[in-house]
């Protein structure tokens, strides 16, 4: 057929005819992955930059031509060891996940997929749910750059702009060209396959439904957790939005949270190479030291670009609820200084236990709240 009479170009095979490679040499296929990939396939070598000049010869679209044309010069900036990798940021709303995506998608190499899942809306989707199967085929696909089955999320995606405008490096691609072919499965899958790394950012979907991408050797999941008395704060005092149970409801919040400590066990015993567990706080408090960390965990290199991304948000200050551009040293704690004693006891009550297992210490009085010291060691077993 013809999808599968793929040439590979640039610098010879890598990983036998790897994906993004493959899929941007053959105009009229979408990229798709090898045989047995996902299904514990290993992979080996590191990603190659390509000769892109070949690619843009044969492409008969001229807008396509255009962007990239456009993309060539930072398509050169990306490191020649650049492993082909797939960070999945998994976590919840009002937790830090947006500054962690941004500092990964600022590698030059990334490919951001910002929340894939915003066409759910503010539910929280587990294993047990009637559409896990469409869920998980969703985010495999847009990990291997295969759009074809994905109508409703690029629907979705036309209208609400800021799916893809997160993704700055396939939006400035976009602005070249007329803005409906860019939400075309065919021109997504080119421009996307152009990057040997891939962030997705998940608030939606609970570590358990996340669990089968693991199946990818590709894939690291990185779960950033919060304290969850400030993450109530912050979905109480910071935005509007907040108003289905799911999302409003401390005990909601406590029973994903254990849920998803329970699933993070078993997958550090299962894949430990794979998974990782952050505190937002503790990436707030050194968010250089613990942004190398996490990039050393992916097998990437914290490149020049992560830093300038570091130094220009960490010294703005923005006061928006989904700014990124603010120091979080300084207001990491700002919770206890506004959030009502009784608010807070009402989510110690249902977080206790979790809380006590992630280091996070229980308030007895509004005292204790004002020492401004919530964060303690990780109680991991």
């Amino acid at each position: 057929m013809a999808r599968r009479r793929w040439l590979v170009v640039g610098l010879g095979m890598v990983l036998g005819g790897y994906l993004a490679l493959a899929a941007l040499t053959h105009l009229a296929a979408l990229p798709q992955s090898p045989r047995g990939e996902g299904e514990g396939s290993g992979w080996e070598g590191k990603y190659t930059l390509p000769s892109l000049e070949e690619v843009i010869q044969s492409v008969h679209d001229l807008d396509v031509q255009r962007v990239l044309r456009m993309y060539s010069a930072q398509h050169q900036q990306v490191p020649a060891s650049t492993p082909p990798v797939r960070v999945l940021v998994s976590s919840t709303w009002r937790s830090g996940s947006t500054l962690l995506g941004e500092v990964l998608a600022a590698h030059p190499g990334a490919y951001y997929h910002y929340e894939p899942l915003m066409p759910y809306g503010l539910q929280q989707l587990g294993p047990t749910q009637s559409n896990q199967n469409e869920v998980e085929g969703l985010l495999r696909g847009l990990l291997r750059c295969e759009y074809q089955l994905a109508d409703d999320y690029l629907k979705f995606a036309f209208v609400n702009h800021d799916m893809f405008m997160r993704n700055s490096r396939l939006w400035s691609m976009c602005s070249a060209m007329p803005r409906t072919k860019c939400y075309t499965p065919d021109t997504l899958a080119r421009l996307c396959s152009l990057f040997p790394v891939h962030v997705m950012k998940v608030v939606r979907a609970r570590l358990q439904l996340l669990a089968p991408l693991l199946s990818d050797p590709r894939v690291r999941l990185v779960w950033l957790v919060r304290d969850p008395r400030a993450v109530m704060n912050s979905r109480t005092s910071s935005v509007t939005w907040c108003q289905t149970r799911a999302c409003s409801d401390p005990g909601y919040l406590c029973s994903d949270l254990t849920a998803d400590f329970s699933t993070y066990l078993v997958l550090k015993e299962t894949h430990p190479d794979q998974v990782m567990l952050l505190r937002y706080e503790d990436l707030a408090r050194n968010p250089y030291e613990k942004s190398r960390e996490v990039l050393t965990f992916a097998g990437l290199t914290f490149h020049r670009q992560v830093k300038e991304y570091l130094d220009d948000h960490l010294t703005s200050d923005e006061d928006e609820p989904w700014s990124t551009r603010h120091d979080p040293r300084t207001r990491v704690a700002r919770w206890m200084k506004v959030m009502g004693f009784e608010d807070v006891v009402r989510t110690q009550y249902h977080c206790h236990s979790i809380m006590k297992s992630l280091g996070y210490r229980l308030f007895t009085s509004k005292a204790d709240m004002d020492t401004g010291n919530a964060v303690g060691l990780l109680n991991l077993p």
